[in-house]
């Protein structure tokens, strides 16, 4: 597998992802070949699609005051956090634990690194959706026939530092089922499941980074998947019951309702 670190200038809210891509692509004097796989961050989806909240605009509720006291938090963002995730387990101090479409994830996704002054950004809407029309757009652009997963950063249990997640991807098959197939010594596997949408994700976040770094597009060739003209992919999520680790944790603090 080969991966494509492609640096683009400052992309700001309302830009068109695919444009810039391609003018990314022509400074990097690269060229897109089928069966590529597009890994874009999801911040700069969601700076295309003007999803940015001010936290001046933000009221916080009791509930989020609380919240902010506890966890040593600006009650303002810890109330886009709490309109953001579907349930909140806890924390610590910074960050709260949440669950955002069916992903574990720190501060349902919203994060303040590379946002505009004094605002915060949240995650796509409709993260399937905006994969879906960014592979659409690519493909008519440049006339292959591409994938496309959009990355975040994630925690893992009693791990340091952060990995890649994939939030959505379109164009293959997030997860392969391995069960029944033999190991080395004939055994079938029973419940192994690979993450291959992970896995891209996870080797493209090393390249995006965290910072200034200013990549927000990877291009990912020869990735062990088969492209499929399935707009929308598979789930790529467990109910928590079925989670080892979710289903470990006490009822949630708050289940929002609303979403």
């Amino acid at each position: 597998m080969q991966l494509y670190a492609i640096k683009s200038k400052l992309i700001l809210p309302g830009d068109s992802l695919a444009a810039r891509f391609v003018e990314a692509l022509s400074v990097a004097r690269l060229r897109v070949k089928n069966g590529d796989i597009l890994a874009i961050a999801s911040k700069v989806v969601s700076l295309s699609e003007k999803n940015i909240v001010s936290l001046a605009n933000v009221k916080p509720t009791v509930l989020a005051k609380r919240l902010g006291r506890r966890f040593d938090m600006h009650p303002a963002f810890a109330q886009v956090v709490v309109n953001e995730s579907d349930a909140m387990y806890g924390g610590v101090p910074g960050v709260l634990l949440t669950v955002k479409n069916g992903n574990a994830t720190a501060n349902s996704g919203v994060d303040r690194k590379n946002a505009p002054r004094d605002s915060v950004i949240p995650w796509p809407v409709n993260p399937q959706r905006s994969a879906d029309r960014i592979r659409r757009s690519i493909d008519q652009k440049l006339g292959k026939r591409v994938g496309v997963v959009i990355v975040d950063s994630r925690v893992t249990p009693l791990r340091l530092g952060t990995t890649g997640l994939a939030i959505a991807c379109s164009g293959f098959q997030p997860v392969r089922d391995s069960r029944g197939i033999r190991d080395l010594y004939g055994r079938k596997a029973r419940i192994t499941f690979h993450a291959v949408a992970d896995g891209i994700a996870g080797a493209a976040q090393l390249l995006m980074g965290e910072t200034r770094e200013t990549v927000p597009f990877v291009v990912v060739r020869r990735a062990p998947v088969e492209l499929s003209s399935r707009k929308g992919s598979g789930s790529m999520t467990l109910p928590v019951k079925d989670c080892l680790y979710m289903s470990q944790m006490p009822r949630p603090l708050v289940t929002n309702t609303s979403r």
